[in-house]
């Protein structure tokens, strides 16, 4: 019996979703963020944030000004 199957994946080894250990699954990038003062409590409580540069709204009928 052929341990190989049509996509050409080694099944012999048993688990056959395990990825090869070549293949790249993805790379990880986290920009630097300077220190900004953050918002008072109250206001980061309504944006969802702290930080005035992640506040980054996004409305669906075009929200409030």
């Amino acid at each position: 019996m052929n341990s190989s199957t049509s996509c050409g994946c080694d099944t012999s080894k048993g688990n056959s979703a395990t990825p090869s250990k070549t293949v790249q699954l993805a790379i990880a990038t986290i920009p630097m963020q300077p220190w900004e003062q953050p918002y008072d409590p109250q206001t980061a409580l309504k944006h969802g944030t702290i930080f005035p540069s992640l506040n980054l709204p996004f409305y669906v009928t075009g929200g409030e000004q």
